[in-house]
This record gives structure tokens, sequence and C-alpha cells, in this order.
């Protein structure tokens, strides 16, 4: 099974969709990344320094806590324990918020010795400010040792949590490099891989086109130097492809067209040279036989003279008129006139022939017919064509036939003429019949019959009929003869 070719505009499609999706695969890497790095700022941002400002702030807070608690102590002003109560909302409050923020388990384990240790610390103040006022005696230093160590431990803590989030802060500054590193190593391996990737298509796009081009090219070169005789198989696209069947189709017809040419020139030079010749001949030998030979011997001689006077000037009139032809300068004169008056002197004028050849010249005429539109002197030529043709074909003891009928116009009836009635005429034979093969083919220009002949009468013949509006078609099997049918308008 041959592999179905993409064709020039889905190779372009197909090429353009694979650098975009190299395009769109890169910008969906670079905003995986992006985003990414943007969560990494956030989280500097968001966590890591607010850490540090919250833990900064909080040993500011407590170190003004623990100077208030002095001050109360030394001078029992209760202004001072109501400044270390409010002191530890703000604590408290900000206890509470670097514990929700936090997301690292160290630091997390840091945060609730530091509340541990501060709840200790409210304890001890509180049993201190309850002795106070009961005034009972305690040891004043082992109270202030003892609450001296549980802010140096909170204290500690807290700038170890501050050290912990600078150092969170450089390792994810040091990721964020290496992403961004990494992200435009693979950006500019993507970027320069859809670039030889579009280089490539682009080449190969060019290369599959321009290469086929430029051999319809170097073809086309020599066939203007005639030289017909190069097909070119080319493997491209399928519009290519096309273009190359067509120039080779073109080419072929190009070298039928030469080839018949060439027969067309011998065939003419036979056909104008064999009548020469016997007229020639035959033109001695009347000179010989004027002054001793019988009449009848001159009279014939002369028959043979005019006869073959005549061949060549129709041989001649064919010629001129394939050229009016193909110039577009045929003349046609229709006029109103009666279809069977025609047909009864062809068939009169050749009826001599038929019966030399021993072939029965037979018509069968509808006499109800209405004139036609005509030129005489062209649809004669048309007749003459056809049933000359028929008897050259019909062995001796065939038959030949030519009827007429009347076709009514209507839609359904193709053979009439723009819908108006027109007359059919038909040429039977019982010859040989036309390969299957010729039948289509068998009213182009150099199209022959058999071995003689130009293979222009059929061509003129259809030129006629079409200049009428008509139609002219053929019927033939092999071995049962053949029906020529052509059509005429009703005047």
């Amino acid at each position: 099974m041959p592999v179905k070719k993409f064709t020039i505009f889905k190779r372009l499609t197909l090429g353009y969709f694979a650098i975009l999706l190299v395009v769109v695969a890169l910008g969906i890497y670079a905003t995986l990344r992006l985003n990414q790095l943007n969560q990494i700022t956030r989280s500097i941002t968001s966590v890591d320094g607010e850490t540090i400002k919250i833990a900064s702030r909080l040993k500011d807070a407590v170190l003004s806590q623990r100077g208030f608690e002095k001050k109360y102590l030394i001078s029992k002003d209760k202004d001072f324990y109501s400044q270390f109560s409010e002191t530890e909302k703000f604590i408290e409050g900000d206890l509470e918020q670097i514990g929700i923020s936090e997301d690292n388990p160290e630091k997390e384990k840091l945060i609730a010795d530091i509340c541990e240790l501060h709840s200790y610390y409210l304890s001890i103040v509180q049993e201190e400010v309850h002795l106070i006022e009961t005034n009972r005696l305690y040891r004043h230093k082992g109270y202030q040792a003892e609450k001296d160590n549980l802010l140096n431990q909170i204290t500690q803590k807290l700038e170890e949590i501050v050290e912990a989030s600078k150092a969170s802060v450089n390792r994810k500054i040091e990721m964020s490099g290496n992403i961004g590193a990494r992200a435009s190593k693979v950006a500019a391996i993507m970027t320069i891989s859809a670039i030889i990737m579009a280089i490539l298509i682009a080449f190969l796009n060019a290369r599959t086109v321009s290469r086929p081009i430029l051999l319809l090219i170097k073809g086309t070169r020599d066939i203007a130097k005639g030289k017909f005789n190069k097909s070119l198989t080319v493997s491209s696209p399928p519009e290519i492809e096309e273009l190359a069947d067509a120039f080779n189709l073109m080419c072929g017809r190009l070298k039928e067209i030469d080839d018949f040419r060439a027969d067309l020139i011998s065939n003419i030079s036979h056909e104008l040279r064999t009548p020469l010749a016997v007229i020639r001949e035959a033109a001695s030998l009347l000179i010989d036989s004027l002054s001793k030979g019988p009449v009848e011997k001159q009279r014939r001689l002369l028959g043979i003279i005019g006869e073959e006077c005549e061949r060549l000037i129709n041989s001649v009139n064919r010629i001129l008129d394939l050229s009016r032809m193909d110039a577009g300068i045929m003349d046609y004169h229709p006029e109103k006139y009666i279809l069977h008056q025609l047909i009864e002197r062809t068939v009169a004028k050749i009826r001599p022939i038929a019966e030399r050849q021993g072939i029965s010249l037979n018509i069968n005429l509808d006499e109800k017919l209405p004139p036609a539109n005509i030129d005489p002197g062209r649809l004669g030529q048309v007749l003459d064509n056809l049933l000359e043709n028929a008897l050259k074909f019909t062995p001796r003891g065939g038959k030949v036939v030519i009827t007429t009928s009347l076709k009514n116009g209507n839609k359904s009836n193709h053979l009439c003429i723009n819908n108006k009635k027109a007359i059919e005429v038909s040429v039977s034979d019982t010859g040989n019949g036309i390969p299957e093969e010729s039948v289509k083919e068998i009213f182009d220009k150099f199209k022959k019959l058999h071995a003689g002949g130009t293979g222009l009468g059929l061509y003129i013949v259809r030129h006629i009929v079409n200049s009428y509006g008509g139609k002219i078609w053929v019927k033939s099997k092999p071995g049962k003869g053949s029906t020529f049918y052509f059509t005429v308008p009703v005047y």
C-alpha cells in the first residue's frame, strides 16, 4: 500500500506546529520556574523576614518587660506593674503570630521553648508580686538570679531563631540562583533547539519544493530545445507530483504532436506526390497518344488527371480548413435549407463509388423534417467525410445507411440545441468497427483510423458541427460496424 505523502500545506503546518510546541513548552517551563521563584521570594518576605522582625521585637519587648518588673519591685508603683502587664499582651500576640507564620520544625521547637520559659518567668514574677503584696519575706536575690537566667535563655533562643531565619534566607536565595541558572540554561537549549528545528524544517520544505521545480525548469528548457523524450520522476509533495505528472503529460502530448507533425508532413508529401506523379505520367501518356492513340484512351487519361487533381485539391483544402479553424477565421454562412436535398445530392455523388465497391448505400429520411439552419457547403463536407469513411471501412457486400429524425427540444433530451428542436443525422456501416480505446479520441486532431490519411477529417467534421451548436458522437462495437450521429438546428 503506497505511503500517503503530506501536501505542502500539511508539511508547513506540521513544521510550524512542532516549533510552536517547543515555544509553548519553553513558555510553560519558564512560567513554572517563575512561579517557583515567586514562591521562594514570598517565603523569604512573609516567613523568614517576618520571623526576624518579630523575633527582634520580642527580644526588645522581653527586655522592656524585665525593666518594668524591676522598677515595680523597687518602687512598688502599680503603674509599672500595669505597664508590665500591657507589655505581656504584646509579647503573647507576637509569640502567637510567629508560631502561625513559621513552618520550620527547628524554629517551631525554639518558639515552643520560648513560650514555656516565658510562662515560667511570668509565674515567678506573679509569685514574687504576691509575696510583696502580702508583706512576706523571701529570698530576693534567688528570684532575681532565676529570672535573669530565664531571660538569658529566652534571648538566646530568639537569637537562634533570627540566625536560623537568616540561614533560611541565604539558603533560599542560593536555591533561587540555582533555579534561575538552570532555567536560563534550559531556556537557551530550548531556544537553540527551536531555531535549529525551524532552520531544518525550512530547509527540508524548501528542498522538497525547490528541487522538483528546478527539474521542471530544466525539463521546460529541454522542451524548448525540442527534446520531448525526458520523463520527470520526482519525490515531492502531492502538489508538485501533480505538476510533474501534468508536465510529463504535456511532454508526451507535445511529442505525440511532434510525431504527428512529422507524419502529417510525410502523409501530405505522399498525398501531394502521388497525384502529381500520376498527373505527370498521365500527361506524358496523353502527349504520346495524341497523334496515334485512340480517343477513348485519351479520355481515360484525362479522367485520371481530373480525379487526381480533385484529390490534390481536396487535400490542400483540408489543410487550409484546418489552418482557418485553428486561427478562428473559418467562415460559415448558415441559411434556411432542406437537409434532404443536401443528403440526396451527396449520396448521388458517392453512389458510383459504393456500387464499384459492391456496397449497398441506402437512405432512410423522415419526409416531415422542417428546414435546417445550415451552411450547405460546410455540412456537405461533413456528409462527404462520414460517407467516405463508411465506404472505406465497409467490406464488399456490406451496407451503409443514412437516417434522419427530428428531436424535440426538452431538458431531458441533451442532444437538442438550446432546448429547441434539432435534426439528428446518422451514418451507419457494417464495417469492422472502431477499437474501444479509440472511440473517445477519434475526433481529436491527427487521430487516424488507419495507416493512410492525415487524421484531420473527423476533427474538421466535429469543428463544423460544433460551430452550429450541434453535437457529434459515435457508437461502435468491434466487428459489428459503427454509427456516427450529429445534430443540426432547425430553422
